[in-house]
């Protein structure tokens, strides 16, 4: 008996960021020439910097850090990258900073052992005295071995204060701290001038500067987001050493409001610690003839992927995938609702089926209301799709001429538009209101063949994405 064929997946596996061989291999996107140009940029920040990559969450921004940061270091680069996010745990951000630049020199040397030195004497003077397990953390991380011992004998002079006193021991460290403020302005002071040297060195032997990569910033708890952006500025900001900020910008501003209030300026206060922001592209650029060839080679792959390939569907989901501004995360969860909703092997419409996948992934109230055959619903669904395809246009990069032939996304959107249409017409006829009939039937012929009811059309459609049972 021939043995049966494996199931299509359902889950695309995780991709492999921590050993990368050939970066940018398997690149659909045209990452490779963004990351190109923006290394260009790095020989003229030798001053240091602070360079920021804006995206929305789900555009890809971690794979394309990894992917350059790869091709920085096989370029000669100084690369260091701190996953922000994993490691928010700790009480201060200079914690990772300090360790991620020290870790670069793997030989120990005078100017390496002073930055140990000084970065142990700035993490003493930020951290409260009672953390102590962080700062054994710290003490191993920046291999500072007296660290620990000098917070154990600041611990147990609290201590005994708070006994001999029946004093508060935090109350006596603030006190100390004050008393201790000229001299923790000197220590950053030092600090500073052993990070310049440390830079310096390693521009020497690399004729490069350093470059630190920050990923995740977006997710980590608002406070240590805010805190880590500020001690690049306050404690890093020397020359040869350039950060790069990958984040959803919109994010870190509501953590800013969240850690200084409401009313703060978010854009602006973020702008101080800023030199350079740039915003990743989206994938949804638009050709003179309506296809969007980074978005449909990236559906297609995934749909490869998943062992589900289809061209029908892979066309009208790449053109769901522009109107709706899908992020590359939601293209491979669509392709995923898509490998489950065909696993019988049956086919679908695949444009209803591309629709209602997008629906679902951007607009779920929408999508439930068609389900549930509201009339108010496809009364919004009508005048939302010009309007997302008037709102596609403004985003071309290439102004009107380049976007007045997008013929096949201008179809569809028609189609989509004539479905509801004919919806209302049979079962809401009164709310249609003014609402013209379609001047020709072509583009809906054209995708909905053979169509009666476009009730049961959305059922059948619809009932594939969801658990319910016939």
């Amino acid at each position: 008996m021939p043995a049966a064929a494996p199931a299509r997946p359902l889950v695309l596996p995780p991709t492999a960021l921590d050993a990368i061989a050939t970066p940018f291999a398997g690149d659909l996107l045209g990452r490779q020439a963004l990351a190109e140009r923006l290394t260009t940029y790095l020989d003229r920040l030798r001053d240091g910097a602070v360079l920021a990559i804006d995206a929305p969450w789900g555009e890809g921004k971690t794979w394309f850090g990894r992917h350059w940061a790869k091709q920085l270091e096989q370029q000669g680069h100084p690369v260091a990258i701190i996953d922000a996010f994993g490691q928010d745990y700790a009480e201060d951000a200079f914690l990772l900073l300090a360790s991620a630049i020290v870790g670069l020199r793997k030989a120990e040397s005078g100017v390496t052992a002073k930055l140990k030195h000084r970065a142990g004497a700035v993490l003493r003077a930020l951290l409260p005295v009672g953390t102590k397990a962080l700062v054994n953390l710290a003490g191993r991380a920046l291999g500072t071995s007296d660290l620990v011992d000098q917070v154990d004998e600041a611990l147990g002079e609290a201590a005994e204060q708070a006994t001999e006193k029946a004093g508060d021991a935090a109350g006596a460290w603030v006190k100390g701290r004050l008393d201790q403020w000229e001299a923790e302005q000197k220590t950053v002071q030092h600090f500073r001038e052993a990070l310049t040297e440390f830079a310096a060195e390693t521009f020497n032997d690399t004729g490069k500067p350093t470059v630190i990569l920050v990923d995740e910033l977006d997710r980590c708890r608002p406070a240590f987001a805010v805190q880590l952006v500020e001690r690049i500025k306050h404690f890093f900001d020397v020359p040869h050493l350039v950060f790069v900020l990958l984040m959803n910008r919109d994010q870190l501003e509501k953590a800013i409001r969240g850690v200084y209030g409401a009313e703060t300026d978010a854009a602006t206060y973020l702008g101080k610690f800023l030199h350079l922001s740039l915003r990743l592209p989206t994938a949804r650029s638009v050709e003179p003839d309506g296809s969007i060839p980074g978005l449909s080679a990236y559906v297609f792959n995934t749909l490869e992927r998943l062992g589900a390939v289809e061209r029908d569907f892979a066309d009208d989901f790449s053109l769901c995938a522009a109107l709706f501004e899908l992020s590359a995360r939601d293209v491979e969860r669509g392709c995923t609702l898509y490998s489950l909703a065909t696993t019988g092997g049956d086919s679908a419409n695949a444009a209803l089926l591309a629709y209602a996948i997008a629906l679902k992934l951007k607009h779920p109230a929408l999508y439930a209301g068609l389900m549930q055959g509201r009339a108010d619903t496809n009364v919004t669904c009508m005048e939302q799709l010009p309007a997302m395809l008037v709102a596609l246009r403004m985003r071309d990069p290439y102004g009107t001429t380049r976007v007045a032939d997008m013929t096949r996304l201008t179809i569809y959107q028609q189609a989509l538009w004539a479905l509801h249409y004919r919806w209302l017409y049979q079962h809401a006829p009164t709310s249609l209101g003014a609402h013209q009939a379609p001047k020709d039937e072509v583009a809906y012929n054209a995708h909905f063949p053979g169509v009666g009811d476009p009730q049961l059309f959305f059922q059948k459609t619809f009932r594939r994405l969801d658990l319910a049972i016939s």
